[in-house]
Order: structure tokens, then sequence, then C-alpha cells
């Protein structure tokens, strides 16, 4: 379960209720966007103990 600050429930519920939804999957969907973004968008650490490849970090 997931708890919401009252206005930010009040906003989403609002919201859901216009999009035809119900709060949870207005809530489900944009968690849902939000972790496609994220995929798309993180790049994941590299392994700091690993020796610099500087060829790769001249083409980047």
């Amino acid at each position: 379960m997931v708890h919401l600050h009252k206005s930010l429930e009040s906003a989403a519920s609002k919201a859901a209720e216009r999009e035809g939804r119900s709060l949870d999957q207005f809530v489900t969907e944009a968690v849902e966007e939000k972790l496609r973004h994220a995929q798309r968008h993180v790049t994941p650490i590299r392994d700091r103990g690993a020796p610099l490849d500087e060829d790769a970090v001249e083409r980047a």
C-alpha cells in the first residue's frame, strides 16, 4: 500500500476521475511510466575498480 500526502491524493483522485480510471489504476500507470523512463535514461554505474578505458571515453 502506498500512502500519499492528502493534497497529492486529492489531485491524483481528480485526475484519475477525469480519465475514467480508479486511483489505483492511475497510480499504477504513473509508476509504470516512471520506471520505463528511468530504464531508458539511467546509465548504470561502472565498476569503480576497473581500469579506465581511455579509448571508450574518447568515443563517447
